[in-house]
């Protein structure tokens, strides 16, 4: 399966990445995959059973704008042999909090592991921006434990917190999803 995206990523490396998110800039997705040469936008709507494993694996309901992804995917060039690869994606999540929406980029390498949370818009407490916070998410795959009382430092109010940290988990469901066929 993996191939097969590496495949079509390669094949498709002529659409540019920029002009739909207008948070997701070139620096900006720099700042998840410095390594990545290119950044190549894709877009996919997932089917009603892919959303529904996304539930239950995420254990979040998914968010209306997730059923259509756009994924910014990371693309390098092996030295040796000039082909290109992706070595992951970004895509923006968002989570309710206490006192308003948090726009978020998430940065997933190609087996779901998070590598970066930035928050690009926040209406709640200045505290979830942390690195000390969001940090803790660096690094989780799919695997991990995500007990939300025991496993992570929770800022600022408790419930949005844990709605940032939901909010990770259930974009790294989508990514996953993104890639199945």
């Amino acid at each position: 399966m993996r191939k097969l995206f590496l495949l079509v990523m390669t094949l498709c490396l002529t659409v540019p990445a920029f002009g739909h998110e207008d948070a997701l800039t070139r620096e900006t997705l720099k700042k998840f995959f410095p390594e990545a040469d290119n950044f190549v936008s894709r877009h996919k709507s997932l089917t009603s059973e892919q959303l529904h494993q996304v539930e239950v694996a995420a254990e979040d309901k998914v968010q209306e704008a997730d059923k259509d992804l756009t994924v910014f995917v990371a693309i390098v060039t092996d030295p040796q042999t000039q082909k290109m690869q992706s070595i992951g994606a970004v895509l923006m999540v968002d989570a309710e909090g206490s006192q308003g929406t948090i726009d978020m980029a998430v940065g997933y390498s190609l087996d779901g592991t998070v590598r970066k949370v930035l928050i690009l818009e926040n209406g709640d407490a200045k505290e979830l921006e942390a690195e000390a916070f969001l940090g803790q998410l660096e690094g989780k795959s799919p695997s991990d434990d995500w007990d939300l009382e025991h496993e992570f430092n929770l800022v600022g109010n408790t419930a949005s917190a844990q709605a940032v940290i939901r909010a990770v988990r259930r974009g790294m469901h989508l990514f996953l999803a993104f890639m199945s066929r």
